[in-house]
């Protein structure tokens, strides 16, 4: 094996072959000669030398250290051969750091050690470099956040993720102190965390984030964080530095509180199981009472028609919707419930001869209809049982001082969804509705008992047991529809109830006709957003693509053209739930697939047939799919 392949760059050819002659003597390998910038450029491109022994001065306009700098960038080391050593071009040379110098005239003794030298620091080098490569590919690699300090707490080194993250590029952060580019919140503690590098290297260990850090980046905006900040040591064992890795604990802290509200959720509903279980031995006895009063009632038809059966037949009719709610307790709320159209106005006034009945004197009762046609879709035992419920409600305020008790009723169309203020929290679909109030001039109720009102238990009346209204929001749920309430202390109280109404603008869908194959592409990824937008124009879609809530809104009213919007769920410091929405305000028909990369949705965005979910990654032409039946979903 020769000691070396080495490339010979000299202008003068008797220099060159006496070059050539000693190395071979002394077992190098000699891979070519050349006299110029571009022929040993070439040569070396072509040969990949170990080293070249290079003269400063060649022919033609560009001259040795010219060359050394493009040796240097193909990783070939080279060694210097020059009789010129003036000051100047020494100093030239030195700044492309050659592996050593040759000076004229040389023999085999001189060349043969300062070759050897070179060759192993060459080699040195590389693995030195390599190192560097592997270690920079590596850190870049990592899907966390690395920030490198020196001694003195300042940035030394950012991978491409703690760019994203901290808002600033390497050249922009080098030199910082790290405190000022990446200031932390402790949300525990309400204030500034002390510089998290400063102080690994102060203690010498490991120092960990508490659960609840955010980080305030440069525009303003909040994101919670999570990891911990180490010492570098050198190999004497003395600190030199600090590195520093983070992770966005967005995902981390979300799961946090949905275990939380699964926790809660677990809770009330062994909370409600055990109210049900109260409901349903309470129902068993009350059947057996009812079951005696409706033989009684049959007795006295036996005995003979009286001169009025009315009575007899208002206390069977209620004793039967009695019997009918005692086994919807026994059967349980997962019961499916049977749907029918209910003629409101029939039910309000079934309810209010009731409770007229029952009310003490001094009580108004009024029922006023925007149209008297108006029908819900709902089991009319449940639907009266909750009209019933409120009016008893709203009699039992007024019961020592008497007033006024209105029962309101229209119909309305919501284009979009809607969430009530105060209400139990249901997200209602677009659609055809009946609005209902029962509005009371009483009282009031009280502001701290408000937030629990639909909770079991709850009640403003000392002999009550407060399980009616937590019943009514079970029954408002079941059926899709919401409650909410509006009250001030000497004013009054409100409950407003929205209940889906049979839609007989739905009765004949039409298939949507795909006018247009434009694409509104939200994603506030670069690199995603382009890619997915190469890929819909590949299969033949217009694509308009945009990366912030306010483009998107901008773009769309820009465009009619858009059919159909990809949004993502994570905009970074947008909402995309509220984005949502926005759009549909602005085109209530507009199909929408939500895509994301957390592998989920909450179905409360999923309010209609024309929002779909799609988890990243995906295939272009599962999108494709996607769309194009978004697109032919009825109107």
């Amino acid at each position: 094996m020769p000691n070396g392949r080495i490339l010979i760059v000299e202008d003068e050819g008797i220099v060159a072959e006496d070059l050539r002659t000693i190395l071979l003597g002394s077992g190098f390998e000699v891979v070519g000669v050349a006299d110029s910038f571009d022929a040993a450029a070439q040569l070396a491109a072509n040969t990949r030398p170990d080293l070249a022994l290079l003269d400063i001065r060649l022919k033609g306009p560009r001259d040795g250290i010219e060359l050394a700098a493009e040796l240097r960038r193909n990783d070939i080391g080279y060694v210097y051969l020059t009789s010129h050593a003036d000051e100047q071009t020494l100093a030239r040379a030195e700044i492309t750091e050659p592996l050593g110098y040759v000076l004229k005239p040389f023999g085999a003794r001189e060349m043969q050690p300062v070759l050897q030298t070179a060759l192993y620091r060459h080699a040195a080098e590389l693995r030195l470099r390599n190192l560097e490569s592997w270690l920079r590919t590596t850190l870049a690699s990592i899907g966390d956040a690395v920030v490198v300090t020196d001694r003195g707490a300042r940035i030394t080194f950012l991978n491409p993720c703690a760019e994203r993250l901290l808002g600033a590029t390497l050249r922009q952060a080098s030199g910082q102190p790290l405190h000022e580019v990446m200031p932390l919140l402790d949300l525990r503690l309400g204030e500034r965390m002390a510089c998290v590098a400063r102080r690994a290297i102060d203690d010498g260990e490991i120092v960990h984030f508490a659960d609840d850090v955010d980080l305030v980046r440069r525009d303003g905006s909040r994101l919670p964080v999570e990891d911990s900040s180490a010492p570098i040591r050198d190999a004497d064992g003395g600190i030199s530095g600090a590195v520093v890795v983070l992770r966005d604990a967005t995902a981390r802290r979300r799961t946090e509180q949905e275990r939380l509200e699964v926790e809660r959720r677990m809770r009330d509903a062994e909370r409600l199981e055990s109210v049900s279980a109260v409901a349903s031995g309470l129902a068993h006895d009350l059947n057996n009472v009812l079951t005696a009063i409706l033989g009684s009632v049959q007795l006295c038809r036996d005995d003979g028609p009286s001169e009025d059966g009315a009575p007899l037949t208002e206390i069977e009719s209620q004793v039967r919707m009695a019997a009918a709610m005692c086994q919807r307790l026994l059967a349980g709320p997962t019961t499916p419930t049977p749907i029918d159209p209910v003629a409101v106005a029939d039910a309000v006034r079934d309810s209010l001869r009731i409770e007229r009945a029952l009310a003490t004197a001094g009580i108004e009762f009024s029922a006023e209809f925007e149209r008297p046609d108006l029908q819900v879709l709902a089991d009319g035992l449940q639907f009266r049982q909750v009209l019933q419920n409120l009016l008893r409600n709203a009699a039992e305020a007024l019961a020592a001082d008497g007033g006024g008790i209105a029962v309101r009723a229209g119909a309305i169309r919501l284009p979009t969804p809607l969430l009530g203020e105060r209400s139990t929290a249901r997200l209602l679909r677009p659609g055809a509705y009946v609005w209902i109030e029962v509005a009371d001039d009483g009282p009031g109720i009280p502001d701290d008992v408000l937030p629990r009102l639909f909770q079991p238990f709850q009640s403003t009346k000392s002999s009550s047991r407060g399980l009616g209204l937590a019943s009514v929001s079970g029954i408002v749920r079941r059926h899709g529809a919401s409650i909410e309430v509006e009250s001030a202390r000497g004013v009054g109280t409100v409950f407003r109830l929205f209940w889906p109404a049979p839609d007989a603008a739905g009765a004949d869908p039409e298939r949507a006709p795909v006018a247009q194959r434009t694409v509104l592409l939200v994603d506030d990824d670069d690199a995603v957003r382009r890619t997915t937008g190469k890929l819909l124009r590949s299969r033949g879609w217009e694509c308009a693509e945009v990366g912030t809530a306010a483009e998107a809104l901008e773009r769309l009213c820009a465009e009619p053209t858009v059919a159909v919007v990809v949004l993502d769920l994570h905009l970074g410091s947008d909402r995309a739930d509220e984005l949502l929405l926005a759009l549909r305000a602005e085109r209530p028909e507009l199909p929408v697939l939500l895509v994301s990369g957390m592998g989920h949705v909450d179905p409360a965005l999923l309010f209609d047939e024309r929002i779909e979910f799609l988890g990243k990654p995906f295939l272009v032409d599962e999108l494709s799919q996607r769309l194009a039946r978004l697109l032919t979903r009825p109107r």
